[in-house]
This record gives C-alpha cells, structure tokens and sequence, in this order.
C-alpha cells in the first residue's frame, strides 16, 4: 500500500517562524554582531547562541543545546536563518545537514522524516519557550536589556 506524498502545510510553517522570531527577538540583544555569543541557563541544560553571520536583512545562527555532563547524549546543534525584513526564524540545518530540503522522500538514504524540516522549527520554537519561561542568561550586558524591557524569566 503507497502512502500519500507529504505535503507542505505553508501556513503553519509561516506560523513557526513568525512565532520564533519574536521569540528570538525577546532573547537577543538590539545590535547583533557576527561573533556575538549567549547564553541562556534552563535548568540543568545551556542554550548556547552564536551569531556567525549579521547583514541588514538577516542574521545567521548557531544554537546549542548543552546537556548535563551526566547525560549520555550528544548535545544539539541547530543552524537557524533570520530573516529581518520578513520577521521570520527558521531552521536552515541541523549537526552536520546544511541545507534542509522542507520535504523528504521516505525511505531516504539519511532517514529523515518526511517533515523534517518542520519538526525541527517546532522544536526551536520549545526550545525558544522554555528559554523565556525558565531560563537565566549568563551575559551581563543581555541581562541589563532584560532588566530595560521587563521581560521576565
């Protein structure tokens, strides 16, 4: 029995970048600069932000998530695309994948769901969450823009 092709749902996928936008703008600060890094306690666990690239128009991400030492699992490396004008977030690559396709034929050679793509924006977008509803930043100078805003953790 063939299983029907996937098929991209582009308004939630609009949805999700919209919403880790404006996630990723309470986290970061105003003037990003490439080099620029973060870091955002949750617990037992770190998400580590590094800009590796800032134009006008959009800005390029690396974000960690650290784990405990006592955990047996490999921490979590996502690459994440700003995209300024457009008030968009979205995952562009994830480890050692640069360019995420939004849909893979199943089964592939890598094993990634149909949706990959789409289940990586949504798990940004918790990771994101979680980092606004529990988390602690380790920089200073972040600190003093939350303390300005009123944005609480």
């Amino acid at each position: 029995m063939k299983t029907p092709n996937y098929q991209v749902d582009l308004n939630a996928h609009l949805a999700d970048c919209e919403m880790n936008y404006l996630r990723l703008q309470k986290l970061l600060p105003d003037a990003l600069q490439a080099g620029d890094e973060l870091c955002i306690g949750v617990g037992n666990h770190a998400l580590n932000i590094r800009v590796r690239e800032c134009a006008p128009y959009t800005s390029f991400l690396d974000l960690r998530l650290a784990q405990a030492k006592t955990q047996a699992w490999a921490a979590m490396c996502l690459q994440v695309r700003i995209y300024h004008d457009a008030k968009l977030a979205e995952v562009s690559g994830a480890e050692q994948v640069y360019a995420l396709r939004q849909r893979y034929d199943y089964p592939n050679n890598k094993m990634f769901q149909r949706d990959e793509k789409a289940q990586l924006n949504r798990f940004l977008g918790e990771w994101l969450s979680q980092c606004l509803r529990h988390g602690h930043r380790h920089d200073s100078t972040v600190l003093e823009k939350v303390s300005a805003t009123g944005t609480q953790f």
